[in-house]
């Protein structure tokens, strides 16, 4: 885990009378490079409140965090919506839906509903395949990285994160990445096995941004929408580039959620709001280079951004997309056995 210090902002909405002279601390529990820093600092020069962060690199690790005392740290975090909801089912975070209301004309409507009671939109994208352009051609099939050629075994980075892991290779079999079915997953489990000493790593490649010794050693690697771009700040001169491979992919949606450690702090209230305000998401969101949930901050963005492929695919690519969707107990339990086996 990597700890960073920023500061945050309160929107004007929620001051009256003059400015804050107590500067407030708040803890957020986020993915790397997923928080602009000229919005970092355009918070901490008009408001006063401070945010300190530290990264998750993977998703499991943080709900080990969200579940045991240690969420005692955090009033704030990233999670995908339906983790967020399943994670809300054990009372974990604050009902948002006033703040919801408030808010809800800045968002897609298709999104808020994605978040439910209990997070604001932050982020969507799709999943695919990371690769240097320069030493290796476009990847068409997931096969690239599940069953590789000699050439690229070895420089693979896969992420072992039990429903992207498996759903990657259900995808190349042409199942339902979010499949209950046995059966099914005892074939992505097989294909998973196979493709395990091809793998140079199976940590999030984003990861290794503060690791570039190893990153050197990557050529391939599962990744989101977006990554490639803080692939290529991290090595300068170098060339990643992103694909969705032919057999689909999953969407995905991050929400900021409030963590119920007790009473919801003004001050946390206050952050959810600003960044949700188009202009402050626009900035955000082109910064970090993700693809903004919020129409209207959306309208506030570079034609560049606007026309990114990566950020926002085609029709055809759309329609062969799944929504990230709620599995059965039982399947869960299979895909983190999985996981562990491999491991």
């Amino acid at each position: 885990m990597k700890t960073f210090y920023v500061s945050i902002v309160a929107s004007s909405s929620f001051l009256t009378g003059s400015a804050l002279s107590q500067t407030h601390e708040i803890y957020l529990y986020n993915w790397d490079e997923f928080l602009s820093d000229r919005v970092i600092t355009q918070l901490r020069d008009t408001y006063d409140i401070s945010l300190k962060q530290q990264y998750f690199s993977d998703e499991s690790i943080r709900d080990e965090v969200l579940l045991s005392e240690r969420r005692g740290a955090f009033e704030l975090v990233i999670v995908e919506s339906v983790k967020l909801k399943a994670l809300a089912e054990q009372n974990l975070f604050h009902n948002l839906q006033d703040l919801q209301q408030s808010i809800a004309g800045n968002f897609d409507s298709r999104w808020v509903d994605g978040c439910g009671d209990y997070g604001i939109p932050y982020a969507w994208g799709t999943s695919g395949i990371l690769y240097r352009s320069d030493k290796v051609a476009t990847p068409e099939s997931w096969n690239a990285i599940l069953d590789p050629d000699t050439k690229a075994s070895g420089k693979i980075s896969m992420y072992y994160e039990p429903t992207d892991l498996v759903s990657t290779a259900l995808l190349a079999h042409k199942f339902d990445p979010f499949t209950n079915n046995e059966q099914e997953l005892r074939v992505a489990y097989k294909t998973l096995q196979t493709q395990k000493p091809h793998l140079e790593s199976n940590e999030y490649v984003i990861d290794y941004i503060h690791q570039p010794e190893r990153l050197l050693n990557i050529d391939l690697a599962y990744g989101y929408s977006g990554d490639s771009y803080a692939l290529n700040d991290a090595e300068p001169g170098s060339s990643w580039a992103y694909v969705v491979p032919q057999e689909g992919t999953t969407l995905w949606l991050e929400c900021i959620a409030a963590i119920n450690n007790g009473a919801l702090s003004s001050q946390a209230t206050t952050i959810m709001t600003f960044l949700s305000q188009p202009n402050i998401a626009a900035q955000n969101a082109m910064d970090s280079w993700f693809a903004t949930p919020s129409t209207k901050a959306k309208e506030l963005t570079s034609q560049e951004y606007q026309n990114d492929p990566e950020l926002f695919p085609s029709k055809e690519i759309l329609d062969r997309s799944y929504l990230y969707k709620q599995l059965e107990p039982n399947s869960i339990q299979i895909r983190n056995r999985i996981v562990d086996s491999l491991r």
